[in-house]
């Protein structure tokens, strides 16, 4: 099978990083949590709609429960904006170093300052990637404040802008942990290969190389792969990433490999906007915001997100793999009774194997180094796996 040239560079890239970042963690922790991806339902009930002047909102930052911070998109002004419940603006912030390129997210640190994600990048051809931070936003005194600025390079991007099949450099989510950020892909690939990418970077201002730590596969269409927003309950370490027809939960991982952990799927059970940003709330639920029709602004939505419904027991939670990381063979136990064809998938969603009759002692030595995505197949459903070959 012809082998695609762009995760030929990304593998040699990120070789490096995987033999030093996942030898140190123990495969019983990995085997034990990477396979609970199950699958829940939420429903998102508007509050309000948010105020006109932030009709392109594409992020949410909540410093109080009534206190909600937001942003316009590219093109727009270099202002953040405060809003309340009810719809009404509060107040308005102007940065007055930075220019609003594509800004595409909201975070903050546990300091309370404030990191603007100004690292959209539709074409995936930007070569001026910024995250500006500011202090606290409830505490700046006035209308104006000049911002720190980080700039930074994404490490596996070698062509501005790359082939449409491998368009995976777009950041429109970002979190801040233990004094890095980590940075999230929303995939404009075509056709879509579903995966989401995974980058760190200091969490200071200067010049940076953005690293590639990890990958997950999302799904097969733009709606449910592309991945819009992103935050993170710095109590409990739920990392949570938005997509147009769900929120991905990830709990239970190890330091601070997200993608190694418990992974749960909450599709929305009734019908939401172009929904662009997300945030937990001291009460235990959640914030979305959309970004509006036109002129005006969009809505607020809350999820009572510690009430969702019973997960569905489908057989594919107790599929189990080891050893991984691996070399050569992986061991694949099916519990009694599931029948299901598998496809393995590269990090750009390319298939590098397939079989409807597959060994549960899996040779993958012909593969190079990497992440990879075992996708089982039983019927009208599906669950993926990850993997790492060393």
């Amino acid at each position: 099978m012809k082998k695609n040239t762009a995760f030929l560079i990304t593998s040699f890239l990120i070789s490096g990083f995987l033999l030093t970042t996942f030898n140190g963690f123990s495969q019983e922790k990995k085997t034990a949590s990477l396979f609970k991806n199950q699958t829940e339902l939420i429903e998102a009930r508007r509050l309000t709609q948010i105020p006109d002047a932030v009709s392109e909102s594409s992020a949410i930052a909540v410093t109080t429960q009534n206190h909600i911070w937001s942003l316009n998109d590219a093109g727009n002004t270099n202002e953040i904006f405060c809003f309340d419940t009810t719809g009404n603006l509060l107040k308005e912030i102007l940065i007055t170093n930075a220019t609003n390129i594509d800004w595409e997210d909201l975070t903050m640190d546990d300091q309370k300052r404030m990191y603007i994600n100004d690292a959209g990048n539709n074409e995936n051809d930007r070569k001026d990637l910024k995250i500006y931070r500011i202090p606290n936003p409830e505490t700046i005194q006035g209308n104006v404040v000049q911002a720190e600025v980080i700039d930074f390079s994404l490490e596996d991007q070698v062509q501005f802008p790359p082939p449409g099949s491998n368009r995976n450099y777009d950041i429109e989510a970002i979190i801040w942990k233990n004094d890095s950020l980590y940075l999230f892909t929303k995939n404009r690939s075509e056709p879509q290969t579903g995966i989401c990418k995974c980058y760190s970077l200091p969490a200071q201002p200067g010049n940076f190389t953005a690293k590639l730590v990890d990958a997950i596969f999302l799904g097969t269409t733009n709606k449910e792969a592309r991945v819009t927003s992103a935050d993170i309950d710095l109590n409990t370490g739920e990392l949570l990433l938005l997509t147009e027809t769900k929120i991905v939960s990830f709990t239970d991982y190890p330091a601070n490999q997200f993608f190694d952990g418990d992974m749960t799927s909450y599709y929305f059970s009734n019908s939401v906007g172009q929904v662009e940003g997300v945030s937990f709330v001291e009460n235990g639920n959640l914030y979305l915001t959309e970004e509006g029709p036109g002129k005006n602004g969009g809505y607020l939505y809350a999820v009572k997100w510690k009430n969702s419904s019973a997960v569905a027991e489908t057989g594919f939670e107790k599929i189990s793999l080891f050893p991984n990381p691996f070399k050569d063979k992986i061991i694949i136990s099916l519990p009694p009774g599931l029948c299901v064809s598998l496809e393995v998938f590269d990090i750009n969603g390319t298939i590098v194997f397939q079989n409807q009759d597959f060994d549960n002692h899996l040779n993958l030595e012909f593969l190079m180094p990497g992440i990879y995505f075992l996708q089982f197949v039983a019927g009208n459903q599906n669950c993926v796996r990850r993997v790492v070959k060393l």
